[in-house]
């Protein structure tokens, strides 16, 4: 372009136009400032978060998640859509940059970057997008005006936003189309949207397509500068807040929750009580939640009927954050009438104990919201500062702070299970290549001792030199900690960790996931580097290497399911498929939709095995007839609360005797 575009200002007087607009810039950016500038003081004013580190890991996850939106793709239809609209935005960025230096230096030469060839390639894939992200915004109000999924709210805010984007492409169009019309033989073909509507409007009088390109102009940027003055004032100011929050999400695995301070004599509260006492990340979520429902779609709490809505909890906390974000920022600011309490009042207490901790909701996210931390954090506050948790965890409590293990059975039965295995006891002066870290599931629980037993049988099979710390061991502390109790969790912990530190322990296995996310991910904290690795790698691994011998019993149809420590909290999805394929019809494993990282959670996590469920339906019969859709004979699983929760819900299905239940362990056994 040469600047012929910027002639057409000489038709209105072109002393006012950058006054004008200036002036609405200004009056933009101070309603702007006002909205937002608390929102983002406040984040300076409450609990540090280290997230800092792995820049590079976060760039490529931000490039992956934030840019090329890969969460948002896997669903189809409104992943597309959303996903035009963001990269449309992206690239439109440089035609609204073009616009302004328009409006503020009226029949000025353009800038080098916006001429010549670049500009033309530019102006054509503009057009291109315009229409693109145009169709995705008709999609999108069709979406919510005829189609209105359940999982979306219907408001006037996100309606109004979509019509600005309108306004915003449109005026655009009208733009080239007026100008084309006016002043066809300046006009280009690089425009071909503008160019292709021009015909219709050639008929109309010169002074009208004037006033018709001007007022397209001052559409274009008004509407644009009263995008901005909404964005933090909605929910949409997750525009501005979603690439931070992919970029500071948490990068390394396991179950987001950081130790206590307990010697810190001027903290007044342990756990989270109060907005404020979130860290900086926690709050940058709530203003980042996009209100888009997916996290709702796969809560297994949601839909067994408990009154957990991961949207709702984040939206609960960003309302009571924005109405006491003035108090945050000023403590000493008189108050009309008492703050009203976060515990309690604004999440409800059954709301928080209704969660499994199993991370879908985190999984789902687009934006990489964190919810399980929060959810403890408040947990904490409930049973450390309250004292107000379910009266079944009083027990369970008693019972882990007095024999290591939250059924009250005696410590010093804990290497029972291992009764004329002739399995040797740790020893620091002979150890083995393995210390085998049971669990109290394995060791006291029934069924569990079997698989101890059967997992106990593969290593001695294929070699592996291992051995128990019988009496030594004790819970690593994880239904304490999911629970809210961190400082029984502390004293768990501390206990193991000097075993470790004392017994000289480097390579640990263990074959329930729950002990591995404890020991992997939270016990370096307490000084102690281990190498853990599950069952499932392990028996993996032995059978690549021909060490694991086949069993002798057809299991017939194996169907998997994933545990949710094992999967999404580690990573580790494959290891387990491999042991079970041997077992399985056709060499391989049967899948059902809800896999993966999509897998439904059984209801044992985040302490809930110690609870009744006594409102909606059990998530355990959720999954079981999801699992039963691939008609299997066998339900194969690495995690033995998993065993027990599908195996009960077998049963009360009448179908214990048709169906059974395998640890991956015990698959092609006697």
């Amino acid at each position: 372009m040469d600047g012929t575009e910027n002639r057409a200002w000489d038709w209105v007087p072109a002393s006012w136009q950058p006054v004008v607009l200036l002036g609405l810039c200004l009056l933009a950016a101070g309603f702007f400032v006002a909205g937002a500038g608390p929102k983002l003081l406040a984040l300076a004013r409450v609990r540090p978060d280290d997230r800092f580190d792995r820049p590079l890991e976060r760039l490529k996850d931000t490039l992956r998640i934030a840019f090329l939106q890969t969460k948002l793709l896997r669903e189809p239809g409104a992943g597309l859509m959303h996903a035009l609209i963001f990269w449309g935005f992206l690239i439109l960025l440089l035609r609204a940059a073009q616009f302004f230096i328009i409006g503020f230096f009226p029949g000025a030469a353009l800038p080098p970057v916006l001429e010549g060839g670049f500009y033309g390639a530019y102006s054509v894939a503009k057009d291109a997008v315009v229409l693109l992200v145009a169709l995705a915004v008709g999609y999108a109000l069709y979406r919510r005006l005829a189609l209105r999924p359940d999982r979306l709210t219907l408001s006037g805010e996100g309606l109004l936003i979509l019509a600005l984007i309108l306004a915003i492409l449109l005026s655009d169009v009208l733009f080239e189309a007026t100008f084309a019309a006016r002043w066809p033989e300046a006009a280009s073909w690089l425009n071909p949207l503008g160019r292709g509507l021009a015909g219709p409007l050639s008929g109309l009088a010169p002074g009208v397509l004037v006033h018709l390109h001007n007022g397209a102009y001052w559409t274009h940027v008004t509407a644009i500068l009263f995008f901005i003055t909404l964005l933090p004032r909605s929910k949409h100011f997750h525009i501005l807040t979603s690439i931070p929050n992919v970029y500071f999400s948490r990068s390394a695995p396991g179950g987001a929750v950081r130790r206590i301070d307990f010697e810190d004599e001027t903290q007044e509260t342990f756990g989270i009580t109060r907005i404020g006492e979130f860290t900086w990340k926690n709050l940058l979520d709530l203003h980042t939640c996009t209100e888009c429902g997916r996290c709702d779609v796969f809560c297994p709490a949601l839909s067994s009927g408990k009154p957990l809505s991961p949207q709702q909890l984040t939206v609960d906390l960003r309302n009571h954050l924005n109405a006491e974000t003035g108090w945050l920022l000023d403590p000493e600011k008189p108050r009309a009438e008492p703050a009203q309490e976060m515990l309690g009042a604004v999440i409800d207490d059954e709301t928080l104990w209704s969660c499994t901790t199993c991370g879908a909701c985190e999984a789902e996210c687009p934006v990489m919201i964190e919810y399980v931390g929060k959810v403890i954090g408040m947990r904490r506050g409930l049973v450390l500062t309250h004292d107000r948790y379910p009266e079944e965890l009083a027990q369970a409590f008693r019972s882990l702070q007095t024999q290591s293990n939250p059924w009250g059975f005696p410590r010093d039965s804990r290497a029972d299970w291992a009764a004329g295995l002739d399995i040797p006891l740790w020893d620091k002066d002979r150890p083995t290549e393995y210390l085998y870290f049971v669990g109290c599931n394995g060791a006291f629980d029934s069924r569990g001792k079997h698989i101890a037993r059967a997992v106990a049988a593969a290593l001695k099979a294929a070699g592996v030199s291992f051995s128990i710390l019988g009496a030594g061991e004790g819970c690593t502390g994880d239904p304490a900690r999911r629970a809210g109790n961190e400082y029984l969790f502390e004293q768990l912990a501390s206990q193991n960790a000097q075993t470790f530190q004392e017994q000289q322990v480097r390579k640990v296995i263990t074959h329930c996931p729950h002990c591995l996310n404890s020991l992997k991910n939270e016990y370096p904290e307490f000084g102690v580097s281990l190498k853990v690795i599950h069952h499932s790698e392990l028996l993996a691994s032995l059978m690549r290497e021909g060490r694991l011998p086949a069993g002798g019993q057809d299991d017939g149809r194996v169907v998997f399911h994933d545990s949710c420590y094992l999967g999404r909290h580690n990573g580790v999805y494959d290891p387990p498929r491999d042991v079970a394929a041997r077992a399985g019809k056709g060499g391989a494993a049967l899948e059902v939709e809800q896999c993966r990282d999509r897998g439904t959670c059984c209801g044992a996590g985040g302490a809930r095995f110690l609870l009744e469920e006594k409102t909606g339906e059990r998530m355990s019969h959720l999954r079981v007839d999801e699992l039963l859709a691939a008609r299997p004979d066998t339900i194969a699983t690495s995690c033995p609360f998993c065993v027990l929760m599908l195996e009960d819900a077998l049963k009360a299905k009448n179908l214990d005797g048709r169906v059974k239940v395998l640890d991956i362990s015990e698959l092609g056994g006697p």
